[in-house]
């Protein structure tokens, strides 16, 4: 009997993905533990030594874009020392670049082993995340939790519910099965259970992204026949008729969804879309003022710029860093367009020419390609959490451009040479004269 060892493959990706409150709830009350803070360090440390082990795997945008990076750390070094006689006076803005360590890390060693077994990766991840809400938050999961909206998970655990979902789903379409079909609706429904508007955004460009790649033919081995969509339509209905259609009939759950529905498209007015406003507005002038390449290492010791509503004390202590619910303000605020930039040119570069390309991705990266896409709307809500970055590599492996030949323009017909006799090399002139050579018996 041959027993496969590849679940080792899973290992790496694991050590990233179990930072996420939803796993870390299991060891740690607290979550700021001290020694989750610790356990970061030692990602740091595994994400330089895996990418030293497995670096010739990294080749093209991939190498230019870890040295970018180092440079970057390197000058980042280089103006701590100048300004404060320290190599490293304020780790948490050093932290913004290392954060990107595990892209190159999971990718190097990815590329060199091949992705690991996805099938158990998204069990795990279903089994955690599922005990997590059972056995720790077993109330989140009552009418009266979703009309108070008390959810039970973080915004960053209803997003890491995405992943299997659209995994199940391409999984369901290419190899059929209809347990896989109700895991995809087991995660939909989830999602929109809790409530996380962010990750209904983020869904809101994975759905119909993903739909657009099964519809073009960009999934290898999907099959969009009758018998496998009609379930896609059944079910549901089936759903609604049975119950559902009592539940949605309620007038306090359809005024909740009306709200929720209202905070997203007027986020300006209500919500927590009106909070983030204000929490942008507050740093805005800074926006402004550094607009290339971010406060750095002067903005950690900005006095904090953003106050509760309700008093005149600020939301956050100063010297803590600028806890910004926006990726896209956060590294603007730090190390301004060039710090966008560093995170998202190569990945929508990769990932864009990847699907650009005529050749179909098997499913799985198909689902992480659109995963990964999914995150730059959750990035106008919140900060990517750290397993995120891991995520990223993950997706750069599965999907990275392959070789496409040109094609070659065919060879032009041969025709065969007409075979001249001798007589015919001459010129009409001198086919007389040797004519009247042979009469006169020359």
């Amino acid at each position: 009997m041959i027993i496969s060892l590849r679940f080792r493959y899973t290992l790496l990706i694991l050590a990233f993905l179990v930072t996420d409150r939803a796993f870390t709830e299991f060891v740690f009350v607290n979550e700021d533990d001290g020694v989750l803070n610790r356990y970061n360090y030692v990602l740091v440390a595994l994400s330089l030594y895996t990418i030293g082990r497995n670096y010739r795997y990294l080749k093209g945008l991939m190498r230019g874009w870890l040295w970018v990076l180092l440079a970057g750390l390197l000058a980042l070094a280089l103006e701590s020392f100048a300004g404060w006689g320290s190599w490293l006076v304020y780790p948490h803005v050093f932290s913004k670049y290392t954060a990107l360590l595990p892209i190159f890390a999971v990718y190097a060693y990815y590329a060199r082993h091949g992705l690991p077994p996805l099938e158990l990766l998204m069990r795990l991840l279903l089994l955690g995340l599922l005990t997590n809400l059972l056995v720790y938050h077993p109330e989140a999961l009552s009418l009266s939790a979703f009309l108070d909206n008390e959810r039970g998970f973080g915004s960053t655990s209803a997003m890491l519910v995405l992943l299997p979902t659209l995994y199940y789903l391409n999984e369901y379409l290419t190899r059929g099965g209809l347990l896989r079909l109700l895991v995809f609706f087991l995660g939909l429904g989830l999602i929109g259970f809790l409530q996380h508007r962010s990750v209904w955004l983020a869904l809101g460009l994975a759905l119909p992204l993903n739909g657009l790649l099964l519809a073009l033919g960009r999934v290898e081995g999907a099959r969009l026949t009758s018998s496998r969509l009609l379930p896609i339509v059944l079910i549901p209905l089936l759903l609604v008729i049975s119950g559902g259609l009592a539940v949605l009939s309620d007038p306090q759950v359809r005024q909740k969804l009306d709200a929720s529905v209202q905070d997203i498209l007027h986020p300006d007015k209500q919500g927590t879309g009106s909070w983030r406003l204000r929490q942008y507005e507050s740093y805005e002038p800074f926006l402004r003022e550094y607009p290339v390449a971010g406060m750095r290492l002067k903005g950690f010791e900005l006095p904090i710029q953003f106050y509760a509503p309700d008093s005149d004390q600020p939301v956050w202590p100063d010297w803590t860093g600028h806890h910004f619910h926006s990726f896209y303000v956060d590294r603007l605020f730090y190390f301004g367009g060039l710090g966008v930039l560093l995170v998202l040119l190569v990945p929508v570069l990769q990932l864009g020419r990847r699907l650009r390309q005529p050749v179909p991705l098997a499913p799985a990266a198909a689902t992480l390609a659109v995963f990964a896409l999914s995150m730059l709307v959750y990035g106008i809500s919140y900060d990517w959490p750290p397993f995120f970055y891991a995520m990223l590599g993950l997706a750069l492996a599965a999907a990275a451009p392959v070789w496409v030949p040109r094609p070659t323009l065919p060879a032009p017909a041969a025709f065969p040479r007409p075979v001249l006799s001798p007589l015919a090399l001459l010129s009409t002139t001198d086919h007389a004269t040797a004519a009247a050579a042979s009469d006169s018996g020359h």
